[in-house]
């Protein structure tokens, strides 16, 4: 009888190394080619008549075309070399078996690498002195002047500050109501009441923010407002809600409350939805009542829905609902209250066409929520074992 010397892991060693190897040319090959591809495509190919090929573009199109080759000669090696065979062949099998299902995803691969990735290439923008005349690529290098002409200026602070107040004030405030709605909704006996009932909180998701600002201004408008015309008759004082400083941030919260708690509802009440109804019945001869059923059964069963939502909506505390400030600020908030990182990015860059600057402010902005996404998510799992990864 003949014995194998071969170690009993060797195959999963093995397998490791490959998939390794694999990722790590499959990720060089794309950087390569792909940068090499973009710089030749941004420095003149696109509407510069006199870009010379031969000084700009041979040396990316070179390294373009060596990246290209790797990447090819990558994929072909981990399919056919039998170094690769254990690694390539249940990859190989997917391939086969689910073809059509990889057909159908790819055109939105491609519509998020064209609109999602590509567009990633603006952000050396924050790192140079751009000069609309020379291009980005051919505008010099600043490094991180523009971060320090943003962290300089005086209104950082109040631009920051305003950003992280409205940012942690609107989830403490808001995150927990469509939860509630999805309880209460959940108690309802009837099915055609609740069904009725959730198509109504939902209509409000559908209508814009614009739409919003007409209906604020229709009704609190201090000359033709609807409701400050009835309070004027009855000899009342009129309610300034959109011009008054002191009320922007209760709109904000109403309005957001208003337009997406029916909308969030949805995920709750879909993790609600596959609770075993058999865990009710037996609370119920437990004698429980339904606050106990609620607090007992339905919460922690809809947990890790709650945890995903919140890393989430913490991970946005410093993206500020940009369109609901930008319709709803006014003339007298635009300057204190309603000046939040969106809207100096748009002022500064769409506005006074600074756009290295508010490059510069985006870029800080989203490390910022990484961060903060990171971080949630680490407690988060540290508190109750469960992350969104």
């Amino acid at each position: 009888m003949q014995v194998s010397l071969t170690p009993t892991g060797s195959k999963a060693s093995g397998t490791r190394p490959a998939t390794v190897f694999k990722l790590l040319a499959l990720i060089s090959g794309l950087l390569i080619a792909g940068g090499g591809i973009w710089y030749v495509a941004i420095t003149g190919i696109i509407g510069n008549k006199k870009w010379d090929f031969m000084t700009y573009g041979l040396g990316p199109a070179i390294v373009a075309g060596i990246g290209g080759a790797m990447l090819l000669g990558t994929l072909i090696a981990f399919f056919f070399h039998p170094y690769f065979h254990d690694a390539a062949e249940p990859v190989k099998h997917d391939f086969k078996r689910d073809k059509y299902m990889y057909l159908l995803i790819l055109p939105g691969l491609l519509v998020v690498f064209v609109f999602s990735y590509m567009p990633m290439y603006g952000i050396i923008l924050a790192f140079k002195d751009y000069k609309v005349k020379a291009g980005i690529m051919f505008s010099q290098w600043c490094g991180f002047e523009n971060f320090e002409r943003f962290f300089g200026r005086a209104i950082a602070g109040q631009v920051i500050g305003n950003t992280l107040f409205i940012g942690i004030s609107q989830l403490a405030i808001t995150f927990p109501v469509p939860i509630l709605l999805a309880l209460l909704l959940n108690e309802l006996k009837s099915n055609t009441y609740r069904r009725i009932t959730q198509t109504i909180i939902y209509l409000p998701h559908f209508i814009s923010w614009v739409i919003m600002y007409s209906l604020l201004f229709s009704l609190f408008s201090i000359t033709s407002g609807l409701i400050n015309k009835i309070l004027i008759s009855m000899g009342v004082s009129p309610i300034n809600l959109l011009s008054d400083p002191d009320m922007f941030y209760p709109m904000l919260y109403f309005t957001q409350i208003w337009k997406e708690a029916g909308w969030g509802t949805i995920i709750y009440m879909a993790a609600i939805a596959g609770v075993d109804q058999e865990m009710y019945e037996a609370a119920y001869l437990d004698g429980a009542n339904r606050l106990q059923q609620v607090w007992y059964i339905t919460l922690p069963a809809i947990a890790f829905s709650v945890t995903t939502m919140l890393i989430l909506n913490v991970g946005s505390v410093m993206g500020a609902n940009f369109d609901q400030i930008m319709n709803l600020r006014t003339a007298a908030t635009e300057t204190t209250v309603a000046r939040v990182i969106d809207t100096y990015v748009y002022d500064m860059g769409v506005s006074k066409g600074e756009y290295d600057l508010s490059t510069a402010i985006g870029l800080f902005q989203q490390l910022v929520n990484c961060v903060l996404l990171f971080t949630s998510n680490a407690v988060v799992k540290k508190m109750n074992g469960e992350g969104f990864f």
